[in-house]
């Protein structure tokens, strides 16, 4: 018994260590695209993140952050990784369960054959290296972001529940005790997740299959809700740090300002918005779905779903259940970065797989021990052609756009932009953790449609909002009515709900106005690139543009102003994916912007040099050579 202990063991070590390893070879070593700044910030002062607020990962977060390792940052991300490989191990013991000892109550009289615990152990850990190495869950282990924790809840929760559901129709004093543990960790899940719904239908039809619709059953469940909200009750975080002076999403301290938060209300916009959101997120999945695995495991997985249907209908339908509701529900979730809504899917789908390896077995009457083996080659499919698509070792595209951001801006001017993903979240982590720059003001458009913003601003920026202070409190106004009830404002039926539907556009723009009027001349204002192109909330009508390094500066002077170009610091990539693209753009573009303000001031060598550099970013750019080619004919013009 020791040494099948031991033996078992060493598998599981290898289910977390082999892919830890690779996950440490390829962590990104600082800030990562989108909310990665924020989420570091929030964990490492305790603050409250965007909705809906991620207390568990926050406070765990907080604990990785005191591990004398690189950076705050890399250390969260390092975590990731742990928690990636946590939920690795803890798939190992639900597939090895699943195989050996899983009992409900439909089984057929089909009788497997008994095999040695050495394949399925090996079974087991190639379908972990599998689910390691598929795109997005490996993707989930390189930098810091929520899904790697909600990952380890997933197969946590799919493995306790069938380890109370197993002979739970014969209930014992250990069925009760997974039931009781399961709930505790199911109401933990929520505080990191709320995509743990996905779980939901395939649970209920599991649970009354099992146990039947019986006054026991519905008793237990209120039994279970006794430690379910004393997991969820982790969301008392909220409250408890809701002033945080760093930052504090949504100022959570209210009951109503509360529900809003955790609820994930801010984003219910973009749930259910219409079946073409939904068709084109399918097709999304649909096209990506067979290259997470390179399309071999998903052939296995055929034949696995035939072995489960045929010893056990029951886990048939909650595997296939599980999987069809999270791709039903995250499909109408209509936003940019979907992947991860697809994590359980995908987790399903090498269940399958798994069961597929030991479909093959149990067909061979020899060599079953060398074939067990041979399926760890299967693995090394989807880790050498994800490694390079997922590798963020080197990944340093973020961290340098907002240091060159910070380069183009002298001391204490104020920056509008709505380039969260790229460097406004990066930038909250620069200034307020590694305190560069923090004499930026920084205003994110976009979230100035957000009352609790407002209150940001007052605390972070108390100058800008004093001599600003009754355009803001009108714009507030305003705002707060559009919060209460914003389909009004969204679909307008009445002449009152097009009456202040002008009124909030109209104090908008006259709390951006007055933020640049106000401060003109004490400071210097700046956008990026993307406010000039809102052509509906124009405002600075009587201010000309000038870029400056990524930005565009404000100014009533209308002759030559003198600036030097900042070293900007970066890489030029070859990833065609929309974020590194964007800031390929950003920089190309900011190039060929000076390169045409210089020009209208007859500063042709230095309009040159701007070209020249753009055209490393994009040698065969038409339009930065035929901006060279212009640049030549006006030197060579006499003057």
């Amino acid at each position: 018994m020791k040494n099948k202990i031991s033996y078992k063991l060493i598998y599981q070590l290898l289910s977390f260590f082999l892919p830890f390893i690779v996950y440490v070879l390829t962590l990104a070593p600082t800030v990562t695209f989108i909310d990665s700044g924020e989420l570091a910030t929030v964990a490492s002062k305790l603050g409250v993140a965007h909705p809906t607020g991620y207390p568990l990962f926050t406070v765990l977060g907080n604990l990785f952050t005191k591990i004398p390792i690189g950076d705050e940052v890399y250390r969260l991300n390092l975590m990731c990784a742990v928690f990636s490989s946590a939920a690795l191990l803890m798939f190992f013991n639900l597939l090895v369960f699943m195989m050996t000892k899983l009992s409900l109550p439909d089984n057929s009289g089909n009788v497997r054959v008994k095999l040695p615990d050495q394949i399925y152990y090996n079974i087991a850990l190639s379908s972990v290296l599998i689910l390691a190495f598929s795109k997005t869950f490996w993707d989930s282990a390189n930098a810091i972001e929520v899904y790697s924790l909600h990952s380890f809840f997933l197969v946590s929760n799919i493995y306790l529940f069938v380890k109370a559901c197993n002979g739970s129709f014969n209930s014992t004093v250990q069925n009760e005790k997974y039931w009781l543990i399961f709930a505790f960790v199911l109401g933990l899940s929520f505080t990191n997740h709320l995509s743990t719904i996905f779980l939901s239908v395939g649970f209920l039809y599991l649970y009354f299959s099992v146990n039947g619709f019986s006054k026991i059953s519905f008793k237990r469940i209120l039994v279970l809700s006794v430690p379910f909200l004393l997991g969820y009750s982790f969301y008392f975080y909220l409250f408890i740090r809701a002033d945080n002076p760093v930052l504090s999403w949504g100022y959570p301290d209210t009951f109503s300002s509360f529900w809003r938060h955790f609820t994930g209300k801010q984003f219910s916009v973009w749930m259910f918005s219409s079946f073409d959101n939904a068709g084109k997120q399918f097709s999304y999945f649909t096209k990506n779905y067979p290259a997470e695995f390179l399309y071999l495991p998903l052939i296995i997985a055929v034949p696995g779903l035939f072995l489960i249907f045929r010893e056990s209908k029951k886990l048939f339908y909650f595997t296939l259940l599980l999987f069809g509701f999270c791709i039903l529900y995250a499909v109408n979730y209509d936003i940019y970065d979907i992947d991860s809504y697809f994590l359980l899917a995908f987790i399903v789908t090498v269940v399958w797989t798994a069961f597929g390896f030991l479909f093959i077995v149990t067909k061979l009457k020899e060599n079953t021990g060398p074939v067990s083996f041979a399926f760890f080659l299967i693995c090394l499919l989807p880790l050498s052609l994800n490694y390079s698509k997922v590798d963020e070792s080197k990944n340093y595209f973020v961290r340098d756009y907002t240091l060159n951001v910070f380069k183009s801006a002298p001391q204490n001017s104020v920056i509008f932009s709505t380039q969260w993903d790229f460097w406004v979240s990066s930038s909250i982590y620069q200034q307020y953790v590694k305190n560069i720059r923090p004499d930026l003001v920084i205003i994110d458009k976009e979230l100035l449609r957000k009352s609790w913003y407002i209150h940001h601003i007052k605390i972070h920026y108390p100058e800008i909002y004093e001599k600003s202070k009754s355009e803001f409190e009108a714009y507030k106004n305003e705002l707060l009515k559009f919060e209460e009830n914003n389909t009004r404002y969204t679909s307008p039926k009445s002449e009152t709900d097009r009456q202040d539907l002008v009124k909030i556009q109209t104090s908008f723009v006259n709390l951006l106005n007055s933020i640049l009027d106000k401060n003109y001349g004490e400071r210097n204002f700046f956008t990026t690139f993307e406010i000039e192109q809102d052509k509906n909330e124009k405002f600075g009508k009587d201010y000309i543009r000038i870029p400056q390094g990524l930005l565009i500066r404000y100014d009533k002077n209308r002759d030559y102003v003198d600036y030097t170009d900042p070293d900007f610091e970066y890489v030029v990539t070859n990833r065609d994916d929309y974020h590194h693209s964007f800031i390929m753009n950003a920089y190309f573009n900011s190039y060929l912007s000076r390169a045409n303000y210089l020009m209208n001031f007859s500063k042709f060598d230095d309009a040159e040099k701007n070209v020249n550099k753009a055209l490393e970013i994009k040698p065969n750019s038409p339009d930065a050579l035929k901006l060279k080619q212009k640049v030549n004919q006006l030197r060579s013009i006499p003057k």
